[in-house]
C-alpha cells in the first residue's frame, strides 16, 4: 500500500509517494503543477478533482494509499485542519489522514530534531520557533490583506502600487510591464475577481527574478523583508532567532537578500530550501510508527 506525504500550499502542492523498498516518487514532475488548497478560501471539489486527475495520469496506485500525511497552509486551527481533511477525504475516503500546519512541515523538513526559527516565505508568510519536537507560533497569522510582510503577495502588491503611482524608475516599469503596462483593468480583474487574489499578486513578484542587481528591485525586496523581520522580532527573544531556517519560493529566489537582512538584526540564515518535501520524507522514514496517529 502506498503512503503519501503532501505539502499543500494555497496555489500548488507537492507529493511524495512512498512504497516499501522503493525510492519515493515525487510529484509534480518538472514543468508540471498540481493544484493547492487553502481551507480559508479554496474550492475543495476543484482541488480534489485536480489531484485525482494528476495521480491518474502519473501514479494511479497513489489513489489507494492507506496513509496520507498532509502539511497545509491555513491549517493553524482545528476547524481549518478539518476542512483540509474533508477535502482530502474526497480522494481517500478510507485512508488514515493526518493534517498538520505547513509551518510544522517546514520545521520537520528543514531541521529534523534541531532547534531554531523556521520561516516560510512563498505566496504567504509564516514564522515560528521549533524546539526540536513542536512548533511554537507566537506571531498572529493575519493573511495577505493585513499581514504576510515579505511574501510574494506583499512584494507583488508593493510592486504594482509603485508601477501605477509612478514610484519606480521608468526603465524598470517598461522592462517589467512593457510600454503600455501594467494595464489597470486587467490587474484589478486579476486581484479583485480572482478566486486566488494572493496568488495573482504573488505572480507579479516572480517578475523580479533575475533582476536583483537593479537598485530599485533590491531596495523593494529589502524593504519588504525588513518589514517581515520587524513584525516577528518582538515575539521571539534573541536566543530563539539567532539561527533561521527558511523555505518557500520567495525565500529561495531572494535568499541572498534575505540573509543580509537577517544579519542586520543579528540573525544567521543557516539553511534555505525551495520546499521541505525531501526533508519531510527523511523525517517520516526515520521513525514512521510515531506519526501514524490518525486525523488531527
Amino acid at each position: 500500500m502506498a503512503r503519501l506525504i503532501a505539502e499543500i500550499g494555497g496555489s500548488s502542492s507537492r507529493w511524495a509517494v512512498l512504497l516499501d523498498g522503493r525510492d519515493p516518487l515525487v510529484l509534480p514532475r518538472p514543468g508540471d503543477a498540481m493544484p493547492g488548497f487553502n481551507p480559508l478560501s479554496g474550492d475543495a471539489e476543484a482541488f480534489a478533482q485536480g489531484i485525482v486527475a494528476r495521480f491518474q495520469a502519473a501514479a494511479p496506485g497513489a489513489l489507494s494509499a492507506a496513509v496520507v500525511e498532509a502539511y497545509g497552509a491555513g491549517c493553524g486551527s482545528a476547524e481549518r485542519a478539518a476542512v483540509m481533511e474533508s477535502a482530502l477525504r474526497q480522494i481517500w475516503p478510507s485512508a488514515a489522514i493526518t493534517v498538520r500546519t505547513d509551518l510544522e512541515g517546514a520545521a520537520r523538513g528543514l531541521m529534523g530534531a534541531a532547534q531554531g526559527l523556521v520561516v516560510i516565505l512563498g505566496t504567504g508568510a509564516n514564522v515560528g520557533w521549533y524546539d526540536g519536537a513542536a512548533v511554537h507560533q507566537m506571531v498572529p497569522s493575519l493573511g495577505y490583506i493585513l499581514g504576510d510582510e515579505g511574501s510574494g503577495a506583499d512584494i507583488g502588491r508593493t510592486l504594482l502600487q509603485d508601477a501605477f503611482y509612478r514610484r519606480m524608475p521608468e526603465e524598470v516599469r517598461v522592462a517589467l510591464f512593457g510600454h503600455g503596462g501594467p494595464d489597470l483593468g486587467t490587474v484589478l480583474h486579476e486581484v479583485y475577481r480572482s478566486p486566488f487574489p494572493s496568488k495573482a499578486l504573488a505572480a507579479h513578484a516572480g517578475r523580479l527574478s533575475g533582476m536583483t542587481e537593479v537598485p530599485y528591485v533590491r531596495e523593494l525586496i529589502t524593504a519588504r523583508f525588513q518589514a517581515f523581520i520587524e513584525a516577528f522580532k518582538p515575539f521571539h527573544p534573541l536566543e530563539q532567532r539567532e539561527r533561521v531556517h527558511a523555505t518557500g519560493s520567495v525565500a529561495w529566489g531572494f535568499r541572498d537578500i534575505l540573509a543580509n537582512c537577517l544579519l542586520d538584526h543579528g540573525m544567521e540564515l543557516v539553511a534555505v530550501e525551495r520546499d521541505p518535501l525531501n526533508g519531510l520524507v527523511r523525517w517520516h522514514r526515520q521513525s514512521p510508527g510515531q506519526h501514524r496517529q490518525g486525523p488531527r
